[in-house]
C-alpha cells in the first residue's frame, strides 16, 4: 500500500514510544542466540556503560546508568531469544520501558535524550508489515505481523449462520437466509480491514481460514487491497495456539 509508514506500524507495535520525552534512553544490543543467559546481558550492558559514561554530562550520566537499570531488569523478565538483536527503550517518568526484537543484527548504540529509532525504522522499511485477517462465516479476527511480534487488533462477531439440513419446499429459503447472513458478516470483515490497512501501519495483507469463507472474502475486498494480499495462510480461528501458528505461517511465507 501506498501509504505505508514504518513510524505509525512502530506506534502499533509500541504504542507508549509516543509519550517519550527528550530525557528518553534508547539502546540497541545483539541478542544471545542459545537462548536466555543473565550472565550475557550484564557483560553488555557493563560494557554499554563504560563505552559511553565518558560522553556524557554527569546529568544524562545518572539518568543513562538509572533506566539501564530498569532496562536490564526489563531483559531478564523478557528473555529475548531466536533474533539476533533488540532495540530497548526507558523514560520512567513518561511510562516507557520498551523491548524490541529486531530481525537482523545491528551495531550497539546508546544515546540519551530523543529516542533513536532510525535503526528500528530501517528494518520496519526493509521487512514492511502485513496485516492479518483470519475469516470464517460468522467471525474474523485481525492481527498485525510487525517484525517478530502478531499483535491481536480487532474482533468481529457477526450474525449465527444456520445452515438447515431438512429437505422441503422451505430448504432453499433458508439456504438463501444463511448465504445472505455469511456474506453481511464477511462484509463486516472486508470493512474492518478497509480501516485497519487505512492506518498506514501495514504494507502487505495475509488472509486466513476455511477454502470457502476465504474465497468470498478475497472476492469482496476493493481492487487496492486485493494488490496488497501478500498470500493466504492456513490457520482457522478456532485454534487454541493461533498468535503461535500465525508467527509459523508467516515466517514460513516470507522465506517462499
Amino acid at each position: 500500500m501506498s501509504n505505508y509508514s514504518p513510524l505509525l506500524a512502530l506506534f502499533v507495535l509500541a504504542p507508549r514510544l509516543r509519550r517519550a520525552s527528550n530525557r528518553a534512553v534508547s539502546i540497541y544490543l545483539p541478542a544471545r542466540s542459545e537462548g536466555y543467559d543473565a550472565r550475557f546481558y550484564d557483560i553488555e550492558f557493563r560494557d554499554l556503560l563504560h563505552r559511553y559514561k565518558d560522553r556524557l554530562s554527569e546529568k544524562d550520566r545518572e539518568l543513562m546508568e538509572y533506566e539501564l537499570r530498569r532496562l536490564r531488569h526489563h531483559v531478564a523478565v523478557v528473555r529475548p531469544a531466536g533474533c539476533p538483536a533488540f532495540a530497548g527503550f526507558a523514560d520512567e517518568p513518561h511510562g516507557v520501558l520498551e523491548l524490541i526484537k529486531l530481525r537482523d543484527e545491528i551495531d550497539e548504540r546508546l544515546e540519551v535524550g530523543e529516542l533513536l529509532l532510525a535503526p528500528l525504522l530501517r528494518q520496519l522499511e526493509h521487512y514492511p508489515p502485513a496485516l492479518i485477517a483470519v475469516v470464517d462465516k460468522e467471525h474474523a479476527k485481525t492481527f498485525g505481523a510487525i517484525l517478530d511480534e502478531i499483535i491481536p487488533l480487532q474482533e468481529v462477531n457477526g450474525t449465527e449462520v444456520r445452515h438447515s439440513r431438512a429437505g422441503g419446499t422451505s430448504a432453499p429459503s433458508n439456504q438463501r437466509k444463511a448465504d445472505n447472513r455469511a456474506k453481511a458478516n464477511l462484509e463486516t470483515a472486508v470493512k474492518t480491514v478497509e480501516r485497519e490497512m487505512a492506518t498506514g501501519a501495514y504494507q502487505h495483507l495475509y488472509v486466513a481460514g476455511p477454502d470457502e469463507a476465504r474465497a468470498t472474502f478475497d472476492r469482496m475486498l476493493p481492487e487496492r487491497l486485493k494488490k496488497a494480499v501478500a498470500g493466504h495462510l492456513s490457520a482457522s480461528l478456532d485454534s487454541s495456539e493461533l498468535k503461535h501458528e500465525l508467527r509459523e505461517k508467516v515466517a514460513s511465507a516470507l522465506k517462499r
